[in-house]
């Protein structure tokens, strides 16, 4: 005597494409003697790979229809070829159709080429889930042990051998070596124009922001002759009432 459950998925789209899949996990009772209750790791394995499959699907066609509208004449230009591309993701690799667009002839007449949209958000043939989660683990314990633990807690494959360990740790590493790199040139650059900007306006204290002192940190003296002398003048009365001048500011 058995059990079967059915897990069904549906997504639809913008465009009205509908994606349905379902999954069959089929349980017997004979396994509740040995005390074997729920699901199991297998079970959720092949549940997780069949919704990531059904999703993967629907959101690569989704996208390759929306990158085959032409963005200036809103038109679908013509199908170069269709091919099948393998993903790999934390729930296993799906095969999904991979298709090539001709670029638009009336907006690009003369130009003869075609690109792959689906290389314009995989370009590692990996999401960047599994990327992040290979290098991680990849820095914390040997790239064997990570492939044996990959394998026995997600549906991926065999191919997940510590060589793709390692070059997904690398490959990892030397993108976080070139942000870091750009991070610290945008942060120089950005030290040398604020240098710059205090090397030709002096800073201005708080305590002599009155429009006086402002005048006199850029002001040069100039020398006014005066006619008459004043006791309101010290420097004309110690020259004994000769014409004198004074720098004002």
């Amino acid at each position: 005597m058995a059990v079967e459950w059915t897990i069904t998925i549906e997504g639809r789209n913008e465009f009205g494409d509908v994606c349905r899949k379902a999954v069959r996990i089929d349980k017997s009772w004979e396994r509740l003697f040995d005390g074997d209750l729920g699901l199991s790791i297998e079970d959720s394995k092949t549940i997780i790979a069949a919704l990531q499959s059904a999703v993967v699907n629907h959101e690569a066609e989704t996208y390759s229809l929306f990158r085959r509208v032409c963005p200036d004449c809103h038109r679908f230009p013509p199908v170069k070829d269709y091919t099948t591309r393998r993903i790999r993701t934390v729930f296993g690799i799906v095969e999904v159709r991979n298709p090539r667009w001709m670029l638009c002839r009336d907006c690009y007449p003369g130009m003869v080429d075609a690109f792959a949209p689906l290389r314009e958000i995989c370009p590692d043939r990996a999401t960047s889930e599994l990327m992040v989660l290979t290098a991680r683990l990849g820095s914390m314990m040997p790239y064997r042990q990570v492939a044996r633990v990959l394998a026995e807690f997600l549906p991926v494959e065999p191919t997940e051998t510590h060589a793709t360990v390692r070059k997904r740790t690398n490959r990892i590493g030397e993108r976080l070596d070139d942000q870091v790199a750009e991070e610290e040139l945008h942060e120089g650059r950005k030290r040398t124009n604020d240098a710059s900007l205090k090397c030709s306006f002096p800073a201005i204290d708080a305590k002599s922001s009155s429009s006086a002192s402002i005048l006199r940190m850029f002001a040069a003296p100039v020398p006014i002759p005066r006619a008459t002398s004043s006791s309101l003048w010290p420097d004309a009365a110690a020259a004994g009432g000769a014409k004198a001048a004074v720098a004002i500011s």
